[in-house]
């Protein structure tokens, strides 16, 4: 649906929303739109960087694997090695697999109609605005993401490293990862250092 602006000779009332000859026309997609995402089963949202979050994975299981393997072959206790490790996966591929907040709903096209030449073009944290990108009515405390192509609500920020932006839906999920991952560090260092320790002391 596409809003055309039409200037009758004479006339300075520019139509009911009382627009400028500056103001372009703003049209309007009801259709939803996902941006980058690859949406699997209606559950699963891979995001454009999915091949450095697949990557990220595999890299932290390996690692983890060896360490684990060193260890249990000096026969130490592996079960904290084993929890965080599962624990620490679980969550990151909650971040990786879950929906950030993809914003899409085209209701607000029609509730806000008579005010889309008076909304801002900008992200608006108390307001809805217009993004000029996805052509639509977006919520407040959304933004648009220039690598995922969609606007987010509760915009946190893009992170290559999960595939995809941090957003409303997956936000606790992105926490609970770098929590996790600080105790898998610190764990895993502890026993390198551990190792070395006991290897000068010999």
């Amino acid at each position: 649906m596409e809003h055309i602006l039409i200037k009758a000779e004479g006339a300075e009332n520019y139509g009911s929303m009382d627009m400028s000859p500056e103001c372009k026309p703003r049209p309007l997609r009801d259709n939803s739109s996902f941006g980058e995402y690859v949406i699997i089963a209606k559950t699963i949202f891979l995001g454009p960087h999915w091949p450095l979050f697949a990557g990220t994975l595999i890299g932290f299981n390996i690692f983890a694997y060896i360490l684990m393997r060193q260890q249990k072959a000096l026969g130490n206790d592996i079960t904290f090695a084993i929890i965080i490790t599962i624990a620490q996966s679980i969550f990151y591929l909650g971040v990786g697999l879950a929906n950030p907040g993809i914003s899409n709903d085209s209701s607000l096209n029609q509730q806000y109609l008579g005010q889309l030449y008076t909304l801002s073009n900008k992200p608006q944290q108390r307001n809805v605005w217009y993004c000029e990108k996805c052509q639509k009515i977006q919520p407040a405390r959304s933004e648009h993401c220039p690598f995922c192509k969609v606007c987010i609500t509760n915009y946190d920020h893009h992170c290559p490293w999960t595939g995809k932006c941090i957003g409303g839906e997956n936000l606790f999920h992105f926490w609970a990862f770098l929590i996790s991952t600080v105790v898998f560090f610190t764990y895993f260092i502890t026993l390198i250092l551990n190792q070395r320790e006991k290897a000068l002391a010999k």
